[in-house]
C-alpha cells in the first residue's frame, strides 16, 4: 500500500432528482425537484479510485471549483496512500500527520481516503470504522418537507397522501418537518398546521410507524407554542424532537421539562449545524443529558471525524445520528456503511433519490431498511457508459 501513489483527482458536477418535488422547511423556500452533487475521484498510479462528494464546501460562500482543486492538490496529489490515515490492523486510529490540518478544515475528504485504502487492503470501509455493528441498515423517510404549501387545497392531507405512498413503498419509519409559524404562517396557525400534519400522517401510516418531528429551529422564543405542540401529538406518540430550538443549555432543560411531560418516551436531538464537531454547547448538552443524539452532518463531517464524535461523546448516553440531506446518491453508501459499524447508531436519514451514475452498489432495501453485501473500500464504482455519455465532458481534472 505505501508505494501506491496519487496522481491525479478531479471534481464533476452531477445532477441528483428527488423522486418528487420537495417543498419548504421553517428557514428556507421549496427544495425543489432536483439538486447538485459535487463528486471528487482521487486516482493512484496503479488504476484504484477513491471517492467523495464536496457538496458542502460548494455550497460555502466561499465555494468555487478553483478553490476546490487547490484543496484536492494539497490532500491528495503527490501523496502516497500510508500519509492518508493511520491504522490499527484494518481499523483506522486517526489521520496522517502531513494531512492532518487540510482533513480538520474538510473533513469530507477522509471518505475518499477510506474508500482508496479499503481498495488496497482488499477490505470494506466497515472493517475500517471497526467492523460491522448491524446489517440491514433502517432506514427513514426524510422528505416530508411542507408539502402542503405544494397543494394548498389539499393541505394536510397532501401529507397524508405522500406518507401512505412511502409506507407503500416499505418505510416503517419517517421525519417530518414542522415550525411553520416561524416564517410561512403566524405563529399560532403555523402550530396549529403542524398539529394537523402530524395527526393526518399518523392517521395514515398506523400506530406501528416510527414518526420524527423536526422543527428546524421553528420554536425558538415560544415554549407556551412547543408545550401546545408536545401537548396535543401526545396520542400520536412521536419518537423524537429534532432541533425544535436552538441548541442552548437553559432552553434545553426547559424543553426537557415540557418533553417529559407529555412525551416522556421521545427522544431530543440536535447537532446537524455543528461544523466544528462536537462544539462546546453540544458537549454541554450531552454532560447534562439534555441531547438524546447528535447529528452532525455525514457528507460534511466524513468518516474520520465521525469516529472522533464518537470518542468524544462517548460515555455521555448521547447517540449518533448522522444527519444525511443533500448528499445525493452518493451519501446514501457513505451514511449506510457509517450506520453499520456504529454501536450507538438508530437510524439512516434517506432521501431517496432517483439512482445515477453509479452501477448498482449492492444495497437493497426491503422492509424498511438496506441490507449490506461484500465490498472493498465503498463498494461504489462509476458506470463508465453514463459517465462518457454524460459527465466525462464536464470533470475537471489536475494531475501531479
Amino acid at each position: 500500500m505505501a508505494s501506491q501513489k496519487i496522481t491525479r483527482a478531479s471534481v464533476t458536477h452531477l445532477p441528483v432528482w428527488h423522486r418528487k418535488e420537495v417543498g419548504k422547511v421553517a428557514f428556507a423556500d421549496n427544495i425543489g425537484l432536483c439538486r447538485s452533487e459535487w463528486l471528487v475521484r482521487v486516482h493512484t498510479e496503479s488504476g484504484l479510485q477513491g471517492l467523495t462528494i464536496a457538496n458542502r464546501y460548494m455550497r460555502s460562500p466561499n465555494g468555487s471549483v478553483a478553490g476546490l482543486l487547490d484543496i484536492l492538490k494539497e490532500a491528495f496529489l503527490g501523496r502516497t496512500l500510508d500519509e492518508l490515515l493511520t491504522l490499527d490492523g484494518d481499523r483506522v486510529t486517526g489521520v496522517g500527520k502531513t494531512v492532518s490540518a487540510v482533513f480538520r478544515d474538510h473533513p469530507w475528504l477522509s471518505i475518499a481516503a477510506f474508500d482508496l485504502i479499503g481498495r488496497a487492503r482488499g477490505v470494506s470501509c466497515i472493517d475500517m470504522l471497526g467492523g460491522g455493528r448491524r446489517n440491514p441498515v433502517p432506514a427513514y423517510d426524510t422528505t416530508m418537507f411542507y408539502q402542503d404549501f405544494l397543494d394548498p387545497e389539499k393541505g394536510s392531507a397532501k401529507n397524508a397522501e405522500e406518507a401512505a405512498a412511502s409506507r407503500a413503498d416499505g418505510y416503517w419509519r419517517m421525519k417530518i418537518k414542522i415550525g411553520r409559524g416561524s416564517r410561512w404562517m403566524l405563529p399560532e396557525d403555523g402550530l396549529q398546521r403542524d398539529i394537523e400534519v402530524i395527526q393526518a400522517i399518523r392517521e395514515a401510516v398506523g400506530p406501528e410507524h416510527l414518526l420524527m418531528v423536526d422543527g428546524n429551529f421553528g420554536y425558538n422564543g415560544r415554549f407556551d407554542l412547543l408545550e401546545d405542540l408536545m401537548r396535543e401529538t401526545a396520542s400520536a406518540n412521536i419518537f423524537w424532537f429534532e432541533e425544535m430550538i436552538t441548541a442552548d443549555v437553559n432552553g434545553y432543560r426547559r424543553m426537557r421539562d415540557i418533553q417529559m411531560r407529555h412525551a416522556p418516551n421521545a427522544l431530543l436531538v440536535c447537532g446537524e449545524v455543528d461544523q466544528s464537531p462536537v462544539s462546546p454547547v453540544y458537549q454541554d448538552l450531552a454532560a447534562e443529558g439534555l441531547m438524546d443524539a447528535y447529528q452532525a452532518d455525514i457528507g460534511q463531517e466524513g468518516f474520520a471525524n465521525w469516529m472522533e464524535i464518537e470518542r468524544t461523546l462517548e460515555g455521555t448516553g448521547t447517540r449518533s445520528n448522522p444527519r444525511n440531506f443533500g448528499n445525493g446518491r452518493f451519501g446514501t453508501r457513505a451514511g449506510v456503511i457509517f450506520g453499520a459499524s456504529s454501536e450507538t447508531y438508530i437510524h439512516f436519514e434517506d432521501e431517496r433519490q432517483l439512482d445515477h451514475t453509479y452501477k448498482p452498489d449492492g444495497l437493497s432495501f426491503e422492509n424498511g431498511a438496506y441490507m449490506i453485501g461484500n465490498f472493498h473500500g465503498l463498494g461504489l464504482e462509476i458506470d463508465l457508459d453514463i459517465w462518457d455519455r454524460d459527465h466525462a465532458k464536464h470533470e475537471v481534472q489536475i494531475s501531479a
